[in-house]
């Protein structure tokens, strides 16, 4: 561990100030082709986690816009929903879409190094982002549940963009001053090593490893805490709502907490140690999913934010809906 070098001379920060030249002493492919990260073809999963992908943005984006224009935006939650929502579709660019199209056309790193640290850069940015947004969320629903918390007035009126501000700093801080991960077609996924034959304690990222055993410690415990005053909340209390909000609660508390909680750890294990290739893979869809998940989340368990996804894609089966919905009521009223 003594040859972990700082960051900067691998950042992305040194490249641009450098005429976008990466730091030939880090990341020059050897002249000899041999000797370069091979180009190994992946198609099935290529088409894989790029279908996956779009599909994802097409769940994502029209949530998105729900959040933008929901009148509960002014609320501290939506406002962190909304920069989640901001670093997980650019996550699923890189992570589903990026990774699709290399891994397809078997794309190492020495055939477009600049191209590959850039995307890399913004990957790591969007993963440290949603990590400390999500892990706030989880503090904002907790406030939500138990309002004794003394920590809520911390996100009331424009103490909240504080936060948001340090969301943004975090993220953009982590892709422009930390080392950005290498996309690896061989694995279908993403490293800090290039694989170019230099030392691989070099590109030990040790503010991503920090960050990643961070967030697996505290999405377990704040969403392990939220499930637990969700059911707390609901004691004494057997109407069919109050069952139904504990279900809602748990299975949020469940998809928010156990895709980050996989990903965190095995990326920060395989830093470390040399994983074999099904538990790369199964740390590249974790990683996937942990973005994707929310949307799923948001579209089956948010009933704002369905109901203002399906005012914007089927206008007429939502008024629809809506009539069935009041002519059912004014029937009863009247029984």
């Amino acid at each position: 561990m003594d040859k972990i070098i700082p960051d900067f001379n691998l950042t992305l920060t040194n490249m641009i100030l450098n005429g976008f030249e990466l730091d030939p002493n880090y990341y020059e492919c050897p002249a000899n082709i041999s000797e370069r990260p091979p180009s190994v073809r992946r198609p099935y999963w290529g088409i894989w986690f790029f279908a996956s992908g779009v599909v994802m943005l097409l769940l994502y984006i029209p949530c998105f816009f729900a959040i933008v224009f929901s009148p509960l935006l002014k609320t501290p939650a939506y406002k962190t929903m909304l920069v989640l929502a901001i670093y997980d579709i650019s996550s699923i660019f890189i992570h589903s879409i990026s990774t699709g199209i290399l891994g397809f056309y078997g794309v190492p790193f020495c055939d477009y190094p600049r191209l590959i640290a850039c995307l890399g850069g913004v990957a790591l940015g969007s993963w440290m982002g949603c990590c400390i947004a999500s892990m706030t969320l989880a503090v904002i629903r907790i406030c939500d549940l138990s309002m004794q918390m003394n920590i809520k007035k911390y996100f009331d009126g424009a103490r909240i963009y504080i936060f948001l501000g340090a969301f943004f700093v975090y993220g953009v801080g982590a892709g422009l001053l930390t080392k950005p991960v290498i996309f690896t077609p061989t694995y279908m996924s993403w490293f800090f090593d290039p694989m170019v034959g230099k030392n691989p304690e070099f590109y030990v990222n040790l503010p991503h490893t920090y960050n990643n055993i961070l967030m697996a410690i505290c999405t377990l415990a704040f969403y392990g805490f939220l499930s637990y005053l969700g059911f707390k909340a609901g004691d004494g209390n057997t109407s069919n709502n109050s069952n139904t909000r504990k279900v809602v609660i748990l299975l949020q508390s469940f998809f928010f907490c156990i895709f980050h909680t996989i990903a965190s750890v095995l990326y920060a294990y395989m830093q470390f140690i040399a994983a074999p290739p099904y538990l790369i893979l199964v740390s590249q869809i974790a990683w996937q999913t942990s973005s994707g998940s929310v949307c799923i989340v948001y579209l089956t368990l948010n009933k704002t934010i369905r109901k203002s996804v399906m005012k914007m894609v089927c206008p007429k089966a939502y008024l629809y809906g809506r009539r069935v919905s009041m002519m059912i009521s004014m029937n009863s009223n009247s029984a």
